[in-house]
């Protein structure tokens, strides 16, 4: 699988990384919410941020022009697209929770959701990846 460690293999690391921390910040939920929490969760956003920044955008530039099938780049399009929904999702719930915009949704059930998108997302990258660099399609 990482044979070759190129920038797909090290965004699928950072990946890795970014939902162990956010399996700890969940661990932490019952007992510090406010603390170590959200502490946590900021940095696998910020991790999700630098993944997008370095890794994603660029490789989905150079994807686009290749000429890939067009379910793949549907597929490709929804997880971006679900991914910037996760960022945008956390930032509102951070400003909502310091009181800093008003609360149009109630952040703690918008917590839930972001939680399954991310996770959705996750396993959405995991099979972009498969089928991009691996040449294994999982549809």
């Amino acid at each position: 699988m990482f044979a070759g460690l190129n920038d797909a293999s090290l965004n699928l690391l950072l990946q890795f990384l970014s939902v162990i921390i956010l399996i700890i910040a969940l661990l932490q939920v019952s007992k510090d919410p406010s603390g170590k929490h959200c502490r946590f969760v900021g940095i696998a956003v910020l991790l999700q941020l630098v993944s997008i920044l370095f890794f994603m955008f660029p490789s989905m530039s150079a994807l686009t022009d290749l000429g890939l099938s067009s379910s793949l780049q549907t597929q490709m399009y929804l997880h971006h697209f679900a991914g910037l929904l996760v960022v945008i999702f956390y930032i509102y719930i951070k400003l909502a929770i310091d009181g800093r915009v008003k609360m149009i949704f109630n952040p703690f059930n918008l917590m839930k959701i972001t939680l399954a998108l991310w996770i959705i997302v996750f396993i959405g990258g995991i099979g972009l990846y498969l089928s991009i660099w691996e040449g294994f399609s999982l549809l």
